[in-house]
C-alpha cells in the first residue's frame, strides 16, 4: 500500500509547479486597443489560460531565473488560412484554392483543421457538399446545411501530410437548389467560408515554432482578414537616414513574404501587442537596437546581420536588421535581403506570383504563346448542373498595348449532352466582361474538338486576367421542375483539360498615363534605375503609407524598387515620381501637375460630404446616403421656392429630351452601326486636348493620378487622402485586391461602398520599352489607329484621293485621257 501511495503523493507535490499560470509558455494577455476584437484563443481544455481563473496572490521570492528560451503568446495557438476575410462559392459548382507556408516545426506538430461557414437558405442540404482537400488529398466532406447561422467544425489533419514550406489547401462545393430549377435559381446558391474561424490550431500549444531563416518569412500568413501587417520597428524612423532602408527593408520582406495583402505600420517602439499574421521587424545601428531590447544575439554583435531574434513579446520570432551605421545598414540590405530578389529588368519572367490566393501562378505571357487548361489549373470534369463555371488566370506585361485590335482564340474540347436549343451556350469571360457567346443548338448533343473561339484581345489588361468559362445547359426535364428535378443526374456538360487558349504576338509599347498599368505590373516604375518618393510630411504615417504602396507595387514588378525619399518637388529632377500623402499636406502649386485642382487641397478635408462611407459605417447609412442623393435628384423648382413650371414648358422639356425625329434616326443609325460593324459616331470624334483639372466627388477618399511631367517627360502618380488621420487605413484598403486592381485610366478616385470615379486619358504617350522593330511597330500602327478611327478614316480617304489624283495625272502623261 505504501508503495502505491508513493507515486500518488509525489504527482499532488508537483501539481503546483505544472499549473497553466505558471507554465513557460503562457503569458498573461494583453490589453485589447480600442475598436479591435480580441483574439480567438485556442487552448487544451486541460489547460486554460490564465486569465479565465481567478488570480491567486502569490507569496514573495526570489524571481526565478528566465528562461533559455522566450515564451510566445498563447494567442498564436492558431493559424489563419483564408486569403480575405471570406471566400465565396458560388453556383452549382465551384472551387477555390490557394497556398499556405508552414515551418518545419508547424509541419511536424499536432494541427486541426477548423472550418466555419455560412450557405444560403436555399441550397439543398440532401444534394449539397463542401469539400476540403489539402495537399491533394480529402480532409473534410460535410452537408451544406447551415444556412441560419456559422457552422464550426473540426477535424485532425494526419501527420505527414503537411510539409515544410509550400502546402496547397482547395475548397470545392457542390450546390444545388432546393425547389426552382431556373438558370436565374443557380446565381441564389453560395456558400461563405468564414476567415475568423477558419484556420490551423495546434492540440499541443508548447509545439509552436519559431521563424528561423529568411526562407521562413512566408510563414507569417495572414490575419482573419487575409492581410499581413509588417511592423518596423526603427528607433530613428523619424530622420531622414532611416527612410530609404526602411522602404527598402519593406519591399525586401513583402516579396521574399509572398504576402496577398501587406500592410507596413512604422514606429520607434515596441509594439504592445503582437498576433497571427503580424511579423515585427528591428531595424537600427547595433547601439539603437541594444537599447531598445537589451542584448542581442551573438552574431549581431560583431557587425551587419539579418536573421531571427526571440523576444517575449515579439511572438515565435522578430526579425533583426542591424548594422554598425546606417549606411552599413543599407549595403547589408541590399545584399542580404533585397539582392536575392531583384530581377534584371531585360529579362522577363515566366510566372507572376499569385499563389496566395490562387494556385497555381499565373503564366506570364511576353509572346504569342499557347496555354492548355491543364497548365492553367483547370482539371478534366463534367457537370450535371444547368451553369457549369471554371476560372483560369494569366498575366501581360505592362507593355501590353491591344486595347483595340488583335484577337485571342480558344480551342474548346468539351462535350454536352441533350439541352434546349436557343436557352443553352457557352460564354467566355475576360475581366468581368462578356468576350465571346457560343450557341448550343444541338439538342442531341455533339462533341468540341478544338472548336476555336475567338476572344477579342480589347478585354485583357496588363498584369492579372481573370478568364471564366460558363457553360449554360437547360434540359427539357428542367421545365416541369418536378420533385427532385433539381438533384444531380445525368451530365450534361464535359471539358476537358486539353482546351487550349493561344494569346497572338501583340503590339508592346508602354502607354503614359496608365493606372492599370501601374496596378498590374508597376509600369513604368519597373523599368526604371531610380524612383523620386515626395511624401506629404516625413512623419511615421506617411513613411508607412509608401511602405505599403511600394510593397504593393514591388509585388507587382516582382522586383524591389530603389527608391530616394525627397523633400520638396524640385529635387525631383529627371526621374519618374511616387506622391504620397493627404490632401492638406501637399504643397501649392504640386497637384495641378498631376491633374487635380489645386484648391482641393483645402476644400477637400473641411468639405461635409453627405456621407463618408467607411467599413465601420452601418447599413442604414448607406441606405440613407442612397435616398439623399435620389431625392436631390428628383427635387421640383417649387419645393427650393422656385416658381412651377407651366405646361407648355414641362412638354418642351419632355420634347427635347427625346431629340425629336432627326435625333431618333440618328441614335438608331448609331445602333446599327454597333450591331453590324462594331462601331460608334463617338469613336470618329477626334480626343479633346483642353486640359481639365478634376475635383473629386462626393464621397471621395482617396485619389490615384497620373500624369507625364511636361519638362522631363517622366510620369508622376500621385496617391492623395482625403483625411490625414485616415492616411494609414485608407492606403490599407487601397492595397487589397479588389480596390487595387480598379485602378485605370489617368485617374481613379475610390469612393467607399460606391463605383470607383475613373477618367480615361484625354492624350498619352507612348514609352519606348523594347529595341525596335518593324513587326512590333506595326501592331502598334495598327492598334493605334484603331483606337483613333476617325484619324484612320481621314487618313484612307486622303490616300484613296491622292490615288484618284495620282492615277488621273499618270494616264495624262500616257496620253489616254478621255
Amino acid at each position: 500500500m505504501r508503495t502505491r501511495l508513493l507515486p500518488i503523493l509525489a504527482a499532488a507535490a508537483a501539481l503546483p509547479i505544472l499549473t497553466p499560470g505558471s507554465a513557460p509558455w503562457a503569458q498573461e494577455p494583453q490589453p485589447t486597443p480600442p475598436n479591435e476584437p480580441a483574439p480567438f484563443m485556442i487552448a487544451p481544455p486541460a489547460q486554460q489560460p490564465a486569465a479565465a481563473r481567478p488570480v491567486e496572490p502569490r507569496p514573495q521570492a526570489e524571481p526565478a531565473p528566465a528562461p533559455a528560451t522566450p515564451a510566445i503568446p498563447a494567442s498564436f495557438a492558431f493559424k489563419p488560412l483564408l486569403p480575405a476575410a471570406r471566400v465565396m462559392l458560388e453556383g452549382e459548382g465551384d472551387a477555390r484554392s490557394w497556398a499556405f507556408y508552414l515551418t518545419q516545426d508547424e509541419a511536424g506538430a499536432d494541427l486541426n483543421l477548423d472550418i466555419a461557414f455560412q450557405n444560403a437558405l436555399v441550397v439543398m442540404p440532401e444534394a449539397s457538399r463542401l469539400t476540403v482537400r489539402i495537399n491533394g488529398e480529402r480532409i473534410m466532406e460535410a452537408p451544406i446545411a447551415s444556412s441560419d447561422r456559422l457552422k464550426r467544425t473540426s477535424t485532425a489533419i494526419r501527420k505527414g501530410l503537411l510539409r515544410p514550406g509550400q502546402n496547397t489547401i482547395r475548397f470545392e462545393a457542390v450546390q444545388r437548389h432546393r425547389t426552382d430549377c431556373t438558370i436565374a435559381s443557380t446565381y441564389e446558391l453560395w456558400t461563405r467560408i468564414d476567415g475568423a474561424g477558419t484556420r490551423l490550431s495546434f492540440r499541443n500549444p508548447a509545439q509552436q515554432s519559431r521563424l528561423r531563416s529568411i526562407d521562413d518569412l512566408p510563414a507569417v500568413g495572414a490575419d482573419e482578414t487575409g492581410q499581413t501587417t509588417i511592423q518596423i520597428v526603427a528607433p530613428s524612423a523619424a530622420s531622414a537616414v532611416a527612410a530609404n532602408s526602411i522602404l527598402a527593408v519593406a519591399q525586401g520582406v513583402a516579396l521574399r513574404g509572398r504576402y496577398s495583402q501587406a500592410a507596413i505600420r512604422i514606429s520607434e517602439k515596441l509594439p504592445d501587442r503582437v498576433r497571427p499574421g503580424m511579423l515585427t521587424v528591428l531595424l537600427g545601428t547595433g547601439k539603437e537596437l541594444r537599447d531598445l531590447i537589451g542584448t542581442l544575439p551573438a552574431e549581431a554583435g560583431v557587425g551587419s546581420f539579418v536573421g531571427f531574434t526571440t523576444h517575449p513579446k515579439l511572438g515565435p520570432a522578430a526579425l533583426l536588421v542591424t548594422g554598425e551605421s546606417w549606411q552599413d545598414l543599407e549595403a547589408t540590405i541590399a545584399r542580404l535581403l533585397t539582392g536575392p530578389v531583384s530581377r534584371p529588368t531585360n529579362i522577363n519572367r515566366k510566372t507572376m506570383a499569385t499563389a496566395s490566393w490562387h494556385v497555381p501562378d499565373a503564366p506570364f505571357v511576353s509572346d504569342s504563346q499557347v496555354l492548355r487548361f491543364s497548365e492553367l489549373g483547370v482539371p478534366t470534369q463534367e457537370s450535371s448542373g444547368r451553369r457549369m463555371r471554371v476560372r483560369a488566370i494569366l498575366a501581360m506585361p505592362g507593355d501590353f498595348y491591344a486595347n483595340a485590335y488583335g484577337e485571342a482564340t480558344l480551342y474548346l474540347d468539351g462535350a454536352y449532352s441533350e439541352v434546349l436549343p436557343g436557352d443553352s451556350h457557352i460564354e467566355i469571360f475576360v475581366n468581368g466582361n462578356v468576350a465571346a457567346t457560343v450557341p448550343l443548338n444541338t439538342t442531341s448533343g455533339g462533341l468540341f474538338q478544338q472548336t476555336p473561339i475567338t476572344i477579342p484581345l480589347r478585354h485583357f489588361r496588363p498584369g492579372i486576367n481573370e478568364i471564366w468559362l460558363e457553360a449554360v445547359t437547360p434540359a427539357r426535364s428542367d421545365l416541369a421542375c418536378g420533385p427532385g428535378a433539381t438533384l444531380p443526374g445525368k451530365n450534361r456538360f464535359a471539358l476537358f483539360d486539353t482546351t487550349a487558349l493561344a494569346i497572338p504576338n501583340f503590339a508592346k509599347i508602354g502607354v503614359s498615363p496608365n493606372l492599370a498599368a501601374v496596378a498590374g505590373t508597376g509600369f513604368p516604375y519597373s523599368i526604371t534605375s531610380q524612383i523620386a518618393l515626395l511624401v506629404g510630411r516625413l512623419d511615421v504615417p506617411n513613411l508607412g503609407a509608401a511602405a505599403t504602396l511600394l510593397a504593393r507595387l514591388a509585388q507587382r514588378a516582382d522586383r524591389p524598387f530603389p527608391v530616394d525619399v525627397i523633400g520638396s518637388a524640385a529635387a525631383i529632377g529627371n526621374r519618374p515620381a511616387l506622391i504620397v500623402g493627404a490632401a492638406g499636406q501637399m504643397p501649392a502649386g504640386l497637384m495641378p501637375r498631376v491633374g487635380v485642382a489645386d484648391n482641393v487641397r483645402n476644400t477637400w478635408p473641411q468639405r461635409a460630404d453627405a456621407v463618408v462611407l467607411v467599413p465601420e459605417t452601418e447599413g442604414t447609412a448607406v441606405f440613407d446616403a442612397v435616398i439623399n442623393r435620389f431625392q436631390g435628384r428628383q427635387t421640383t423648382p417649387e419645393d427650393s421656392g422656385g416658381v412651377a413650371p407651366s405646361t407648355e414648358a414641362t412638354r418642351d422639356r419632355w420634347r427635347g429630351s427625346f431629340g425629336g425625329p432627326l435625333a431618333r434616326y440618328f441614335i438608331s443609325f448609331d445602333r446599327w452601326l454597333q450591331r453590324t460593324f462594331d462601331l460608334s459616331f463617338a469613336q470618329l470624334r477626334s480626343p479633346t486636348r483642353a486640359p481639365t483639372l478634376y475635383e473629386p466627388a462626393e464621397g471621395a477618399e482617396l485619389i490615384a493620378a497620373q500624369a507625364t511631367d511636361p519638362d522631363t517627360r517622366q510620369v508622376w502618380t500621385a496617391f492623395v487622402v482625403r483625411q490625414e488621420e485616415a492616411l494609414e487605413k485608407t492606403v490599407d484598403r487601397l492595397v487589397t485586391p479588389g480596390n487595387w486592381a480598379g485602378m485605370a485610366g489617368k485617374l481613379t478616385a475610390f469612393r467607399s461602398g460606391q463605383d470607383n470615379h475613373i477618367l480615361s486619358a484625354d492624350s498619352t504617350t507612348f514609352v519606348m520599352t523594347r529595341a525596335f522593330s518593324l513587326a512590333n511597330m506595326r501592331l502598334v500602327f495598327a492598334n493605334w489607329m484603331s483606337s483613333n478611327i476617325g484619324i484612320y478614316a481621314l487618313t484612307l480617304l486622303g490616300a484613296c484621293i491622292g490615288l484618284g489624283i495620282g492615277t488621273f495625272l499618270m494616264l495624262g502623261r500616257l496620253g489616254r485621257r478621255s
